[in-house]
């Protein structure tokens, strides 16, 4: 999930400009259909196999596909999803695809003859979508206890499987803008491997030697609440 408040769902740096990355921000319709933890699964799905139905979503969630189509419809209508009807095999089959490949929190609605003017509607949505990220990748950690508590004693334990660290650094402005781009570019890197160009799952998953599963991932650098001013820029 900087300045411009980035957590996403994919993102792609711009290959002919490797040091400009290519952004595609969420617009506020987007963020406000997003912000549902299990929308977020079903957008992963739908990526993942670049088109989707409700009962191949369903199927891969365990979930009725009824509760899909519901929440692919807000999907659709905040522009998070669109119809791929290339890919339907009559007019009655509804087959969707991302709109976009990356959700970056942008920052819509700042004027360019009043740059300090802020859309008080998009910040609201922008902070909603955070917290369903935390609220998504939180189910996903305890999920990950689960399942370590629920190994025995003889069965080796998955190590490097689930990660978190947590602790303070002490940095001024430029050096938090550095670790910024230096993760982002890290996390772009790993992002692109065992992916098509659409960011949909390549079968046999070329660039690893074994089975290649999806890992959840959230970086977030915040300022201390306890800081003496961080927001001075000093």
């Amino acid at each position: 999930m900087s300045e411009d408040t980035r957590p996403e769902k994919t993102r792609r740096e711009d290959p002919t400009n490797p040091s400009q990355e290519a952004r595609e921000y969420a617009s506020r319709d987007q963020l406000r259909a997003m912000a549902h933890p299990l929308r977020l699964d079903i957008m992963e799905r739908v990526g993942r196999r670049g088109t989707a139905r409700a009962a191949d979503i369903a199927a891969d969630l365990g979930i009725p596909a009824n509760s899909v189509s519901y929440h692919l419809r807000i999907l659709a209508r905040g522009g998070v999803i669109t119809e791929a009807p290339e890919a339907a095999r009559d007019r009655r089959d509804r087959v969707w695809r991302l709109a976009q490949n990356s959700y970056a929190h942008g920052r819509e609605g700042r004027s360019i003859n009043d740059p300090d003017f802020v859309d008080e509607d998009y910040v609201s949505a922008s902070g909603a979508m955070a917290l369903t990220a935390f609220d998504w990748m939180r189910s996903a950690w305890a999920a990950e206890m689960a399942r370590h508590a629920a190994l025995s004693s003889e069965t080796p334990s998955r190590r490097g499987n689930g990660q978190m660290f947590a602790t303070t650094l002490r940095l001024d402005h430029s050096q938090a803008s550095e670790l910024n781009r230096r993760i982002s570019a890290i996390v772009d890197e790993y992002n692109r491997l065992n992916r098509d160009a659409d960011g949909a799952s390549v079968p046999d998953d070329p660039d690893s030697e074994g089975t290649a599963h999806t890992f959840r991932v959230m970086y977030v650098l915040v300022a201390d609440p306890y800081d003496e001013d961080p927001g001075s820029g000093s």
